[in-house]
């Protein structure tokens, strides 16, 4: 029931005490600033949208452990005028998006990801082969850039010849780079004008006499 009786000549000086519906009553730290702490808690907007005001400083948005999870027909983000900063976990970030698609529209939006990079390295020691032979066949769908480097590191003097190949299928191979000739203690680098899924390194020794010793780097950035 409604208590409507206030004792106090100063207003500055009353207090009043707002209860939930547990009948526990709410409370502020002392800077009187209300805290809200929740392992799952659910915000429904009204059907004009909600909106959310972040100060100069920024917003920031802790998830629980679990993580958070926005679930809207239709969201709109405004960002302050110093920019909106989302930092992810160290688990990462995941979207997922409505059935019907997301779509992100900005005057000006910057994504910053952290770079992924593929970074493998191979040594074929005592080649004589001069017909050649393939190396290691490598997926290079998923790769924004990638490039092959090849150096002859042979202690003696055995060139050897090295050219890139391609695939569609992992089968069926084209000449795209090369052949180059290497010479002890050279180095080359061999990379695609034609985006396919499959590369190599093919190298073959030029004299059978003179073993053939062959670093092969594969780097990649996506």
């Amino acid at each position: 029931m409604p208590n409507y009786k206030i004792f106090q000549d100063n207003p500055d000086q009353a207090r009043i005490k707002i209860f939930g519906s547990q009948n526990v009553a709410l409370n502020t730290d002392s800077t009187g600033n209300l805290s809200i702490t929740s392992t799952g808690l659910a915000v429904t907007a009204p059907a004009n949208g909600l909106l959310v005001t972040a100060p100069d400083t920024g917003l920031s948005i802790t998830p629980p452990v679990g993580g958070l999870t926005i679930t809207s027909t239709g969201l709109a983000v405004t960002a302050p005028a110093n920019g909106l900063l989302v930092t992810a976990p160290d688990t990462g970030l995941s979207i997922t998006p409505p059935v019907g698609g997301l779509t992100i529209t900005s005057t000006g939006l910057a994504v910053l990801s952290n770079l992924v990079t593929t970074d493998v390295s191979v040594t074929r020691a005592n080649v004589t082969d001069t017909a050649g032979s393939p190396d290691t066949t490598y997926t290079v769908l998923n790769l924004r850039t990638w490039t092959f480097g090849v150096v002859n590191a042979s202690t003696t003097i055995a060139p050897a010849t090295v050219k890139l190949q391609i695939s569609p299928d992992g089968s069926s191979w084209i000449d795209e780079a090369g052949p180059v000739t290497l010479n002890t203690g050279d180095v080359t680098t061999l990379v695609s004008a034609i985006f396919l899924k499959y590369a190599r390194i093919y190298y073959a020794a030029v004299d059978s006499n003179s073993a053939v010793t062959l670093n092969i780097f594969f780097q990649g950035q996506s």
